[in-house]
């Protein structure tokens, strides 16, 4: 008989949230959960870089190009984006639509962009791990700090990754996107969004 209770195995999209007062005590954590969210575009670019040419719906509802030979992915297929920027990278929303999980989702629902005022939270720098081994997996860790500087608590209902591409123009696509239950972060407290994408023989 097949043993159905065994460990998952292939690759595995994980999620965590961790939200610290700004002494660093721990608010609350969601501890690593598997995230629903690898949207159409994550497989397209996947797709491209095997050698496929591909188009995808960006963020700004535009179908483009996103990979031909003549480009290397460090310019189009890009997270690693600095302190300030919050246009592509690991991204948070409040969902305020609210628009659900979708295969075909292309941008969020109501993004938090950089900046101290209403619909804003301050975004710090990505964080992109190199592939190792951890115990009987292989990890790569996306993470992402933001702190709320707006003078009142926002709750947290979504976050996803853009990825950049300056292929003929710059554009930004979604290829993950997460909606779940409010994540409370108060005022001067941070959020910390970690993504670990894994593998397993």
């Amino acid at each position: 008989m097949i043993n159905m209770k065994k460990k998952t195995h292939g690759v595995q999209l994980l999620i965590r949230a961790v939200v610290k007062d700004p002494d660093g005590k721990v608010l609350s954590d969601t501890g690593q959960k598997p995230a629903k969210s690898l949207v159409i575009a994550f497989l397209k670019f996947v797709s491209c870089l095997l050698g496929e040419y591909t188009e995808a719906r960006s963020v700004s509802d535009d179908v483009m190009p996103i990979y031909t030979g003549g480009y290397d992915c460090s310019e189009t297929f890009r997270a690693n984006a600095g302190v300030t920027t919050s246009s592509w990278g690991i991204v948070v929303g409040t969902n305020d639509g609210p628009t659900a999980e979708d295969n075909e989702n292309f941008v969020l629902d109501t993004q938090l962009t950089h900046g101290v005022g209403p619909g804003n939270i301050t975004y710090g720098a990505m964080v992109v791990g190199v592939p190792a081994v951890v115990g009987a997996n292989v990890d790569t860790e996306l993470i992402r700090a933001f702190t709320n500087n707006t003078g009142v608590a926002i709750d947290v209902k979504e976050a996803g990754i853009y990825v950049f591409s300056n292929l003929f123009t710059p554009r930004t696509f979604l290829i993950i996107r997460d909606v779940f239950g409010a994540i409370e972060v108060p005022d001067k407290c941070s959020l910390a969004i970690h993504y670990t994408l894994r593998t397993t023989v």
